[in-house]
């Protein structure tokens, strides 16, 4: 998908949704497990209203490990960041696209609006409707950090 048309910034509502959405994502370790949920769940709740919904349709996950001291002792924090790619706008269980000033207003809603959609000939995930793929803000991700156990020391 071409990411020229990508917002540069992203929503608080969305912000938080997204966040939300990744506290209870299956871990990136699980792939196919992350890929149902992310398929189920959309960005709209657990119990979404209407007939547009927004999915997270592609995402990279970036995972990495640095030093860090903690009460001036050599330590490891292990940093988890995954940011979507690209989202999918859902005409939800209906096999045509919503009408275009009725997804610009749902668009807006997220801080998303005037963004182009490339609409998919493939429904989405098991016939859940008609879908539109955008492009991600450039700045919505989510990282989670922890801080890795005490490597055992050697001793003389």
């Amino acid at each position: 998908m071409d990411v020229s048309n990508q917002p540069p910034v992203s929503s608080d509502r969305l912000q938080q949704a997204y966040a939300a959405l990744m506290e209870r994502a299956p871990s990136a370790l699980f792939r196919k497990a992350r890929q149902l949920y992310l398929n189920k769940y959309c960005l709209d709740g657990r119990e979404p209203q209407g007939p547009l919904r927004l999915y997270v349709q592609q995402e990279k996950t970036e995972e990495r490990i640095e030093p860090c001291l903690v009460e001036q002792e050599p330590r490891r924090l292990a940093i988890y960041t995954v940011q979507p790619i690209t989202l999918a706008l859902v005409h939800w269980q209906q096999p045509n696209a919503a009408e275009p000033v009725v997804q610009e207003a749902y668009l807006q809603q997220w801080g998303l609006g005037g963004i182009t959609l490339q609409p998919q000939s493939e429904s989405w995930f098991r016939q859940g409707g008609h879908q539109a793929l955008l492009a991600a803000p450039s700045d919505l991700l989510w990282r989670k950090e922890s801080l890795l156990p005490e490597l055992s020391r050697e001793q003389d």
